[in-house]
C-alpha cells in the first residue's frame, strides 16, 4: 500500500479566499469615493450657475414662475447631495465590511 503524499495533503488544506479579492473591492471603494465628490462638484456647479442665471434674468421680481426656477435649481444640488451621500455610504461600507472580515479570521 502506497502512503499519500504529505504534500498533496497540506496544498489541498490551504484555505483559499473564494469570496473577494481585497485589491478589486478596494478599488471600487475608491471609486465610489471619488466619483461622489465629482458629483458633488457638479451639482454644486450646475446649482449655483442655475441661481445666477435666474438672478441675471430677474427671477426674484417674476413672481411664481421665478420661486419656481430657484426651486427647480435648487433640486439639483438636493440630488447631487443625495448621491454624493449613497456612494460615500458603498465605499465606506466596503471598507467596515473588509475590516469586520479581517477581524473574524484573526480570531477564528
Amino acid at each position: 500500500m502506497e502512503e499519500p503524499n504529505v504534500e498533496t495533503l497540506e496544498e489541498t488544506t490551504v484555505e483559499e479566499d473564494l469570496y473577494h479579492d481585497q485589491a478589486k473591492l478596494m478599488r471600487v471603494a475608491g471609486w465610489a469615493n471619488a466619483v461622489s465628490w465629482v458629483i458633488l462638484v457638479l451639482a454644486a456647479i450646475f446649482s449655483l450657475s442655475g441661481i445666477v442665471l435666474q438672478l441675471q434674468q430677474g427671477a426674484l421680481s417674476l413672481g411664481i414662475n421665478g420661486i419656481l426656477g430657484m426651486i427647480s435649481t435648487l433640486f439639483i444640488l438636493l440630488v447631487g447631495g443625495f448621491f454624493f451621500v449613497i456612494l460615500q455610504a458603498i465605499g465606506e461600507g466596503i471598507y467596515l465590511f473588509m475590516d469586520i472580515e479581517e477581524h473574524l479570521r484573526r480570531r477564528g
